[in-house]
């Protein structure tokens, strides 16, 4: 081996010790490709239904807050709790080599079945018990809407101020194993998908910390923020990726060694052969 090789094969060692920690592996595979849905069943085929109520100071409180469900695709399926507004910012992609706007797909609203029964209609969905409602007893709602500016900073323009939940999927153009929360929700929960995780500080973590983090019925991670300054990050990645970050920068590190080694050997060799050669008699190297 040529001693200018060397730096090549150290480069290339390094790549695939980050390619198998899944640091360089974007999340790749089929975009969510559903058919539109016709009613609300089709609807709830798409999405999972959940509505964040944070905790604030010990008691439920119901503001506009957004669940956001990361997948093992590019795309973001998110539900977000609407009080009364008739602009609703969406996702905005924020990759650096990201030059057309994100896809938005599947949008919908969904209101409760039985708010004409109560006093005040307006005002019921937004409450737990209005929430409950909606969640056991959905509907589709038809909303007119445009969706102005899908570049820079997405929204929904409502002819009418709505109350109830949007749901909708986000497919940034960027992709990564990464989702940027910029929508300018009040609370905040992130769903990772089964066997994905996040929080360390090598591979990736959430920023700013979240308020919580539990594990939910189905064994995923569900970070939680209750009132989030600012826009929040989350780097996820396999749960087995700090192992094989391990076991690829062991191999890195031994691998490492043995090139050092056989180095150590060729040099040595090397000096044999020169005292052979030049043992000061034989005329190889003139004597001063």
């Amino acid at each position: 081996m040529k001693k200018g090789y060397f730096p090549f094969l150290l480069m290339f060692l390094i790549l695939i010790a980050v390619s198998l920690s899944g640091c360089l592996t974007a999340l790749t595979g089929e975009q969510n490709s559903a058919a539109e849905a016709e009613d609300i069943a089709g609807v709830l085929e798409i999405y999972e239904l959940n509505v964040f109520i944070p905790t604030v100071k010990g008691a439920e409180k119901v503001v506009d807050s957004g669940t956001y469900f990361v997948s093992n695709t590019p795309a973001t399926k998110v539900v977000l709790f609407v009080n009364n507004q008739n602009e609703i910012s969406l996702l905005r992609d924020s990759g650096l080599l990201s030059f057309d706007a994100p896809v938005f797909e599947h949008i919908y609203f969904i209101t409760a079945e039985n708010t004409e029964n109560t006093e005040n209609t307006e005002d019921f969905s937004a409450t737990p018990e209005g929430i409950k409602a909606l969640i056991e007893n959905p509907v589709l709602t038809d909303v007119s809407y445009t969706l102005k500016d899908a570049k820079n900073s997405p929204t929904l323009k409502l002819e009418e101020n709505f109350t109830g939940v949007l749901v909708y999927t986000f497919i940034p153009q960027s992709g990564g194993t990464s989702v940027l929360i910029n929508d300018k929700a009040d609370a905040v929960q992130v769903i990772l998908p089964e066997g994905m995780t996040t929080g360390n500080r090598i591979i990736g973590k959430a920023s700013p910390n979240p308020d919580s983090a539990e594990t939910d019925g189905e064994g995923r991670n569900v970070l939680k923020w209750n009132n989030p300054i600012g826009n929040i990050s989350v780097k996820y990645y396999s749960e087995k990726a700090p192992l094989y970050l391990i076991i690829a920068f062991s191999a890195l590190i031994a691998a490492i060694a043995l090139v050092y080694l056989w180095y150590r050997y060729q040099i040595k060799k090397l000096h044999k052969i020169t005292e052979l050669i030049d043992d000061e008699t034989s005329g190889f190297r003139k004597q001063n």
